[in-house]
């Protein structure tokens, strides 16, 4: 054999060597494999002795799951819920609204539009002689009680302008009207009528004071229930209003919106006014942010919130459990991180899928089209319900209680704009200042029946309060009501000033440049003459301006006086 013959075998010899080591090597890892195979069947069988108890799983697991887990218990007090306002169970409307809109509130409003009244007064511009800007008389608590009571009358009557409120004519004569003031005189009250302003700029500081101070109001009043709701309502206003919004779904369409916190039966518990953008916490959401300032005096009290698809969103809900807070409502289907196996999934009509994250469900449901919902206070299942028909249907738990929780807001503004106070103005603030008045004539008509137990309507308890503030009896018939005044003006001129009348100059205006001051002779406009005078009498108690002659003999001797 030569030298060749004999390399090959030997290459041929190590080759052989090497494929019986690999397959040596590979049949005692297969043996490995069996032994830890048969270990963890040994391990399986182990486990169906005992009652297999699941790992607890953390706070932040961000995956979703097809098992449910105990939902969390924070034993809401019931007991402190309800009327908190020291009240008798035979308590008139009267009494519960001033517990609300009280002397406090009152004295606020009266300073601060007898100021605004002296500022225009003062004002460097020329008025017109007969401007009411150029002599404003203070208004007082009895005057101003009036102008609120005639503002919640004008709000269930329909009249084309403030002035037909006031009007002698036939087909607008309303005797409620001119019995309480003049129509120049409540102009100029509704002019200069306005509430403290906050030295800031921030753009409600017109009425951060006073709605702050009210919001205050109705949170002392009544304590809540479990249930909560929380939704936006939109208040008309088309001037010129640097946050006024647009919402597609409201009837005004365009004005001021206000974000409430809600009972579940409507009275309304916290409103913050939508004021264009505003700075935000590093850790939340401009939504989260706003909800968080609604429910500030409301967390860690084991309440429910209820919101809809526009607030909703899984970071929320996880802040508002760990605040003692459960979250349920609809959701939108573009919110971040929601499961894909949910959002995705076409389902046929009443099919329902739900997962879970931590401690939210979400759920889907297929009625007339695909309702997503957000839930930490239910398991989600189907159960029997009946519609307004009395019609049996499967729906799942957390929308039937949706349904009957969320309608809180909607239920107060639907109350409220049946006779709402605002009326067209180019100033917004007086706007907000008459719907927060329409909130407190809500609250405290709630407050009221829940109470008495009364059946009363709300059109009746609005009545009530305006015949108080006005002083209007109920038994008095309308068409000797503006009788009546001038009559008892009279007899007050007679038993005051006796029966000697006497001429004297009218005294001018402060600030009035010239020396004499002329009034239209009161005896000459009921003859229909325009014809004007600077004297007056000097003891009768309305002053009237009168020609000396003969104008002033006439008028006394016609009225009697």
């Amino acid at each position: 054999m030569d030298s060749w013959e004999k390399d090959q075998a030997r290459l041929l010899k190590i080759v052989e060597e090497m494929n019986s080591g690999s397959s040596n090597s590979e049949s005692e890892s297969d043996a490995d494999s069996a032994e830890n195979n048969n270990s963890d069947s040994e391990d399986d069988e182990s486990t169906t002795d005992e009652e297999y108890e699941a790992p607890e799983e953390p706070e932040n697991d961000e995956t979703w799951h097809t098992n449910t887990t105990s939902i969390r218990n924070f034993s809401f007090d019931a007991d402190a819920a309800g009327i908190l306002l020291d009240i008798e169970e035979n308590v008139s409307p009267i009494q519960v609204f001033e517990k609300i809109w009280d002397d406090q509130v009152m004295e606020m409003i009266i300073k601060s539009t007898n100021d605004y009244g002296i500022k225009l007064c003062n004002q460097a511009r020329p008025h017109t002689r007969h401007s009411r800007k150029a002599n404003f008389k203070n208004t007082d608590m009895i005057e101003m009680r009036k102008f609120l009571g005639l503002g919640l009358l004008q709000s269930q009557l329909k009249f084309s302008s403030i002035r037909k409120l006031f009007s002698i004519d036939a087909l607008h004569y309303h005797p409620a009207f001119p019995s309480q003031m003049s129509g120049r005189r409540f102009e100029q009250i509704l002019r200069c009528f306005c509430v403290e302003e906050e030295n800031s700029s921030d753009p409600l500081r017109k009425i951060k004071i006073f709605l702050d101070l009210l919001i205050q109001k109705f949170a002392n009043a009544y304590a809540p229930n479990e249930a909560l709701s929380l939704d936006e309502s939109l208040l008309l206003f088309r001037g010129r209003l640097y946050f006024r919004t647009y919402m597609k779904g409201k009837k005004a369409k365009y004005g001021i919106k206000f974000y409430e916190l809600c009972s579940a039966q409507g009275y309304v518990l916290n409103i913050e006014v939508y004021k264009g953008h505003r700075e935000n916490d590093e850790n939340m959401t401009t939504i989260e942010s706003l909800v968080m300032r609604l429910m500030q005096s409301y967390l860690n009290k084991g309440h429910h919130l209820f919101m809809d698809n526009y607030y909703n969103s899984l970071p929320l809900s996880n802040k508002l459990l760990s605040k003692k807070t459960h979250v349920t409502g609809t959701l939108r289907v573009n919110r971040k991180g929601l499961p894909q196996e949910i959002t995705r999934r076409k389902l046929r009509k009443g099919e329902h899928v739900w997962r879970r994250q931590n401690q939210t469900y979400v759920s889907k449901w297929k009625d007339k089209r695909d309702v997503l919902c957000l839930t930490t206070a239910y398991h989600p299942s189907m159960i029997n319900t009946a519609n307004r028909r009395q019609q049996e249907k499967r729906k799942p738990i957390e929308i039937v209680n949706y349904n009957q929780n969320m309608s809180g807001v909607d239920r107060a503004d639907q109350m409220m704009s049946y006779y709402s106070c605002p009326r067209k103005t180019i100033r917004w603030y007086k706007k907000i200042i008459f719907h927060l008045l329409d909130v407190a004539v809500w609250n405290s008509f709630y407050i009221f029946k829940e109470k008495t137990g009364s059946q009363m309507k709300y059109i009746e308890y609005r009545e009530a309060i305006i015949r108080s503030l006005t002083g209007i009896d109920n038994k008095r018939d309308g068409r000797t009501l503006v009788q009546f005044k001038r009559a008892q003006i009279q007899t007050n001129e007679i038993n005051n000033n006796g029966t000697q009348h006497f001429p004297e100059k009218i005294s001018p205006p402060e600030n009035y440049q010239r020396k004499t001051y002329f009034q239209r002779c009161k005896q000459c406009y009921k003859q229909g003459i325009r014809k004007e005078t600077s004297y007056c009498c000097k003891n009768c108690m309305s002053k009237p301006a009168l020609c000396p002659a003969p104008c002033f003999e006439t008028w006394h001797t016609e009225n009697n006086v």
